[in-house]
């Protein structure tokens, strides 16, 4: 899988912004109000709710794109709402280095029976310009290894760095079918420089024919691409 590299040249005029979407969700049907949304900062390329296939809990995927012009970290804060708009369920996800152009994926993981009465799914960003960005230190390649994808990650750098966070949408005829995260690491969560590792995802995918996978790298500290 070859990385995508992009150019921005906004200049981002915050260091802490804020981004609130509402997606909402009625009688089966999901009316996505953020779908396509483009703003100088953030732009949305999709977003999927996807159950994770043992009715145990539903994940809300969104794959977006920093154009922020800088490297950022970056959270989300996922909410499950009734139909009066009390919050059912609140879950929050994080991705400390994502490259400027980088394409990301956040998600919230709700359990099935916290949101048995929600109608709205809310989320809301907040991110801020990072040094620790180790993006193109890594290389990611994914091979079909029947039924699976085998991931593999090369650390280029000298340098030990987080391991190498893989996100992963399973799609069918253009819908989702579903979702898996892995972290590709030799010890914990480091990755040795010079290091190269695999891991699998999709084991509980079923039948697929396209699937939207991204990634990201941190380093141990404040470190920037080497």
């Amino acid at each position: 899988m070859k990385k995508q590299l992009f150019s921005s040249f906004i200049a981002m005029g915050l260091s802490l912004i804020l981004f609130a979407v509402i997606i909402f969700c009625k009688a089966g049907q999901l009316r996505v109000n953020a779908a396509g949304l483009s703003t100088d900062d953030i732009t949305v390329n999709s977003e999927y709710a996807i159950p994770d296939g043992y009715d145990w809990c539903t994940y809300y995927v969104v794959v977006a794109t920093n154009n922020t012009g800088c490297d950022i970290s970056i959270s989300a804060d996922f909410s499950a709402l009734d139909k009066d708009g009390q919050v059912l369920s609140k879950v929050n996800d994080y991705s400390e280095a994502v490259k400027n152009g980088q394409q990301f994926i956040l998600y919230g993981q709700f359990k099935n029976s916290d949101i048995k009465r929600a109608v709205k799914y809310q989320y809301e960003f907040e991110f801020e310009k990072t040094d620790n960005c180790t993006y193109t230190s890594v290389d990611v390649d994914a091979m079909d290894a029947g039924g699976c994808i085998e991931v593999s990650a090369t650390n280029y750098s000298e340098h030990d760095i987080q391991g190498v966070g893989i996100r992963t949408v399973f799609l069918r005829n253009g819908s989702p079918v579903a979702f898996d995260t892995v972290n590709i690491a030799d010890v914990g969560y480091t990755f040795h420089g010079g290091s190269t590792n695999s891991q699998m995802v999709g084991y509980n995918a079923g039948q697929y024919d396209n699937y939207i996978m991204t990634y990201t790298s941190a380093g141990n500290g404040t470190l920037t691409d080497f």
